[in-house]
């Protein structure tokens, strides 16, 4: 549980699955008990695949593809993914990633937002290691981005500047 709370505020890409770590802490501790204090396996096993069932529902039902990858400059092991998850409402999202093992972590660039189409996304330049420029589409007449300049530390690829998602909405 503890590293769950640690990926999800972090904003580790690897340990932000609390449902999952969640699940596997609960299957754990199922198990030791059966283990400690004896008893029929029945019950344990029919818990423990109900948490399973539980956590394999979830991880389908909130499953993040990547839609595009954006390379940053070489050498910095920083990205723009574009994430998409078509469950119900199409949702998509734009992160900045860097890339660094167990402790990959990414950063909301965009706020995530619904729609059919990829239409309303932005065209994704690296000016440099600390910079993201954000353009609208060619043809695109409704001037959403409008050249948007993201700061980024280069350390990590967390947003600076502005200090929260950017909203185009």
């Amino acid at each position: 549980m503890a590293s769950a709370l640690v990926g999800a505020v972090g904003h580790y890409a690897v340990l932000d699955r609390p449902v999952l770590l969640g699940t596997l802490a609960a299957s754990l501790i199922i198990v030791s008990g059966a283990i400690v204090f004896g008893g029929g396996p029945r019950g344990p096993a029919v818990a423990l695949a109900m948490i399973w069932t539980t956590a394999g529902l979830v991880t389908y039902v909130n499953n993040w593809q990547v839609y595009a990858q954006i390379p940053g400059p070489t050498g910095s092991g920083l990205e723009t993914r574009v994430l998409y998850d078509d469950w119900i409402i199409p949702d998509w999202a734009l992160v900045v990633r860097k890339n660094d093992g167990l402790l990959t972590r990414e950063w909301p660039l965009v706020e995530r937002f619904s729609s059919e189409h990829a239409d309303g996304l932005p065209v994704v330049t690296w000016v440099d290691p600390s910079h993201v420029r954000l353009d609208d589409r060619p043809g695109d007449d409704r001037k959403i981005w409008g050249g948007q300049v993201v700061v980024l530390d280069p350390g990590t690829g967390r947003p600076l500047e502005p200090d929260h998602p950017v909203s185009a909405f």
